[in-house]
Formats: C-alpha cells, structure tokens, sequence
C-alpha cells in the first residue's frame, strides 16, 4: 500500500513540476504545438521535457543536446526545431541557429516567424544582404507589420544604404503614421544623411508620439549642434532636466556643451550642483574631470581629480588621468610623481609607462626614457605599440638607426602590422633613405590599399622629389577620397599641382590646406610660393611671414625668401 502511495505522490510532484515549467501533456506538435506523449516509448515529449527543465536552471549546453534529441524523434514539428534554433542562439552557436533557420524557412517560405530569425541569424554574422533578402520576404508575407519594417531598415543601415533605410521607414509611416519606431528611426537615419530639418521634423513627431521619452530629446540635441542652434542645445538639455533633475547624462552633456562653446562660468555651476545632487558619487565626479581634461581645462580637471585621492588613493585611473592634467599644465615633476604612482597590474599601466618615457626625454632624461620603454618591452615582447613607441622615442632623439632596429624588430613578431611599417618608412625618409621609403610605402599601400596616410606620404614623396607626378596625383586624390577634410593630405595635392605648374590649381587647394591647419609653416611657405608663382608676390609675403612665425627651425632659405620678395615688391614699385 506504501509502495503505491509513493508512487502516486511521485507521479503527482512530477504534474506539478511540468505544470511550474509550463510543460503538459499534449498532441504532438508538427507546427507550434508542444510534443505529445509516447505511451510505449521514450520519445521527444521525455527529452522536451528535461531540456525544458535543465534550461530553467541555466544548464543550456544539456538543454540544447537533449532538445536536439526531442527534434530528431520528431523531424516534422517546426515547434522543436525553432525552440532549438532560439537555444543555439542563447549559446551564441549561430551557424548551428542558421542551418535550423534555413530549414524552417525552406519548409514554409512565407513564415513571417521564421523568416525574421534567419534575418536576424544573417545580421548578426554581417552577412547583410542574406539579411535583407529575409526581411523583404517576411515583408512581403505581412507588410503592415511594424517589427519588420524596422528590421528591414535597420539591416539597410547596417549595410551602410541609408537611402534604402530611409524609404523603408517613410513605408512603415504611410502604412501606420503613429509609429513612433518608424519616425524614431527616420529621424536618426535623416541626421545621419545631414538632411537636419526631416530628423527634426521626426524627432518633434516622435515627442508628440511620446513626450517622455527623453533619448529622443538627446537625438535633437545632435540636430541642433550639428546646424549650431546653440540655444536650442541648451533649451532642450533645460528641458530634459526641468522633467528628470537627476539626469545625470544631461547634466553632464550640458555643462560639457557649455564648456566646448566658452561659457565656463556656466560649466562649473552645472557640475557643481551635479555633484551634489549625487552625493559627489566618485563616478561622477571622475567624468566631469575627464570633460574637463577633453576640452583642455587642465587646471579643473586636476583639481576635481585630487578631490577623488583625497577619500581615496588607491584608484590607478585617477592617478594615471591626474597625470595627463599635469602634463597639460607642463608640470612634468608632478605628472612623473603621478604616472609612477599607477601599479603595474593596472590596465592603466602601459599607457603610463608611454608618457613617462616621452617626459624623461622631453626633460633631458633620454636614456631613462629608453630604459624604461626597454623595461616595459621585456615584459610584454608581442604589444607592437611599445615597438612604435621606443621607435618614436629614438625618432624624437635623431637615433634613426636604434629607430629602424626597434620597428625591425617588431617587425619580425608583427609582419602584418601595417602601422609599423608606416613609420619605418617614415623613419627611412628622415634619415634620408627615399628608395627605403619609398619601398616601405609601396608595402603598406599593397596589404591596405585605403590606407591614406601610406597613399599621402608615397604621393607627397613623389612630389617633393620631381618624379613621377601624374602617378603622385592619383595616390594623394586616393587619399582625400577617404580623408576628404585632411589638410595635410590637401596641401600634398596642391603641391603635386604646383610641381605640374598648375599653379592656380595649386593656390586653390592651398588656400583650402591653410584652412583646415591654419599654423602649419611648410603649408603657409607652400601657399607662398604658389602666389609667387601666379605673380602675386604681396599674398606671397604675407604667407611667408606667418611661416616664419610658426617655423621652429632651418629657417634660412624661408627668410631669404621673404628678403627675395622685399626687393620684388620695391622693385616693382
């Protein structure tokens, strides 16, 4: 009698143990019901039924091989194979996801379900346009489904077609003009095309959708900096914090914005009463140090940061952050005392070691400086940004040969790393080896072919030399073609012109270079002798002199310039 009490409370614990996990008996399922009961044989409702349990304790890999099992006993039911397909991506096997995906898909091809996973799948392994061709079939299966749309848009903007996106969010407004997703992401995706009144026109739609959802605020802000709506800028921050006083993103977003154009005063009254009103939370404070040391208030950021050792001075980052404000203040004693004080197990540490090593050799200390880099090196010989940094330190002291040794060296553990061979070419060119040079650009420019600065200095070498000028035209237009606002890489294609004697193309480009780095002294002696050349010799005048100005050596040959066009211009008067 015992024996079949305990029988029937042990089946009983079991039914409440399938019902806590949503788990009963059912028909099988062979389109998104769960699996029935095998009466005589163990069959997917028993491995079902244990993957369900071991997923709610967490145990996904046992769970994923036990549905996998429920799936294999049951080949037809799009139920098991889509819960496998949602375990495979809790796991993040995605390629296992997809195969399942593809299946479910295959199977019926218009399961709007389905087809969203193997969108999603395709996604998230960036293959975009898979991606794509999944959600314009699900959206042809329903296409008034707002999910779809923005999946759809998404994947477009991922794949870098923000037209297409654009269309598709327009779409989901006309099918559902209170979409707040659709005016949301229209919004975003017209900002980021620069067409500013469309974003703000759909951020002000989405406000009136949702009027307390504040990152749409924080959208408009980036409209209104970006057209210079200061006021705006600072309105709409007020609001965000008139609705939310503890905000603390808006808080800090409008004292940095207060910072960046001038007002200070304002700045300081805004972080002063974000720090009370978070209890002068470390964090905080710590941010408000970092703005200050981004928009080079370097006196501030020092102070908010010592506030910070003084509760506490075991903080590597403080310490670290603490000397780059010093360093801005040229205070080289106290930002040594403060780079040495960060530990060696601190993520801050490398970092540290680098700018102790360029203050050594800024404060005559050189063979400290590369002592030290040595030391960091033995302890990490794979980081190829200590090789780059021990070449700079070589490069700063005229020792080419130590320079060209160290980048060899990391070379040799690194031989795909473009950026050290950029600067062994670079290093070649300054010891005055321009074959070597001009080989190592050759190199970069062959392993990247986008890489602009290998494509300027290649061009620009070509140019300062003579040779091969139409070939040193197409490298520097190449590099302007991904840095189209790089006043460097303008000047070189200015100075290709006025090598070609194109010189009023060359005054054009010039003026532009001048621009963009308005304190460069070979641009301006460049811009000069431009001018000179179009007979303009008062504008030539006038550049070298501001050359002369920022010239910080070897400025012989500019100041017999300047004498040259002295005697012209009297001359000629």
């Amino acid at each position: 009698m015992f024996r079949k009490v305990a029988q029937a409370l042990i089946f009983f614990g079991v039914t409440l143990t399938l019902w806590s996990c949503g788990v009963l008996p059912g028909p099988t399922p062979t389109s998104g019901q769960a699996p029935k009961r095998e009466a005589t044989e163990i069959g997917p409702y028993y491995y079902y039924t244990r993957s369900r349990l071991m997923r709610s304790r967490g145990e996904v890999g046992g769970a994923i091989e036990l549905l996998r099992q429920a799936a294999e006993r049951d080949p037809d039911s799009m139920f098991l194979k889509k819960e496998l397909a949602q375990l495979y991506l809790r796991h993040n096997d995605y390629h296992s996801a997809l195969t399942i995906a593809e299946q479910l898909v295959e199977k019926d091809p218009e399961h709007v379900p389905s087809l969203i996973m193997l969108g999603g799948i395709y996604s998230t392994l960036n293959q975009h346009t898979e991606a794509i061709s999944a959600y314009d079939k699900a959206l042809a299966s329903d296409p008034t489904s707002e999910q779809v749309h923005v999946l759809l848009g998404m994947a477009y903007v991922k794949s870098k077609d923000l037209e297409k996106a654009m269309a598709v969010f327009q779409n989901l407004i006309e099918v559902n003009p209170t979409s707040f997703p659709g005016h949301f992401h229209l919004g975003t995706v017209c900002a980021a095309l620069a067409s500013y009144d469309a974003a703000e026109a759909a951020f002000l739609t989405c406000l009136e959708l949702k009027p307390d959802y504040d990152q749409t605020r924080f959208e408009l802000i980036n409209v209104y900096e970006a057209t210079q709506r200061d006021d705006k800028v600072v309105d709409t921050y007020k609001e965000i914090l008139d609705n939310h006083p503890d905000n603390i993103k808006a808080a800090v977003g409008l004292g940095h914005f207060y910072l960046k154009t001038g007002r200070s005063d304002e700045a300081d009254d805004v972080f002063d009463e974000l720090k009370l009103r978070s209890g002068f939370n470390s964090l905080v404070i710590k941010q408000i140090a970092l703005i200050y040391l981004d928009q080079k208030k370097y006196q501030e950021a020092a102070e908010t940061l010592e506030t910070l050792l003084n509760e506490d001075q075991d903080k590597p980052e403080v310490h670290y952050f603490l000397g780059m404000a010093f360093e801005g203040l040229q205070k080289a004693d106290e930002a040594i005392a403060a780079y040495g004080k960060v530990p060696e197990g601190s993520g801050y540490y490398r970092s540290a070691i680098v700018h102790l090593s360029f203050l050594y050799q800024e404060t005559g200390q050189g063979d400290k400086a590369v002592h030290l880099m040595n030391q960091a090196l033995e302890r990490a010989p794979k980081e190829p940004e200590l090789y780059l940094f021990l070449g700079a330190l070589y490069e700063d002291m005229g020792r080419y040969d130590e320079a060209i040794e160290t980048l060899k060296q990391g070379l040799d553990l690194q031989l795909g790393d473009m950026r050290l061979r950029f600067r062994l070419g670079v290093i070649y060119d300054k010891a005055g080896n321009k074959d070597a040079c001009i080989q190592e650009m050759k190199g970069v420019i062959e392993a990247e072919p986008n890489h602009a600065e290998a494509l300027n200095y290649l061009g620009y070498t070509y140019a300062d030399l003579g040779t091969n000028l139409e070939e040193a035209e197409g490298l520097i237009k190449r590099a302007m073609t991904e840095k189209p606002k790089d006043g460097y890489i303008t000047d070189s294609l200015g100075w290709v012109y006025y090598k070609q004697g194109r010189y009023e193309e060359a005054v054009k480009y010039l003026e532009e270079a001048v621009k963009l780095v308005p304190d460069d002294a070979t641009i301006l002696e460049h811009l000069g002798d431009a001018h000179m050349k179009t007979n303009d010799p008062g504008k030539a005048l006038d550049y070298y002199n501001k050359a002369l100005k920022n010239k910080k050596e070897d400025s012989e040959s500019l100041k017999e310039k300047i004498e040259s066009v002295k005697k012209k211009i009297s001359q000629d008067a």
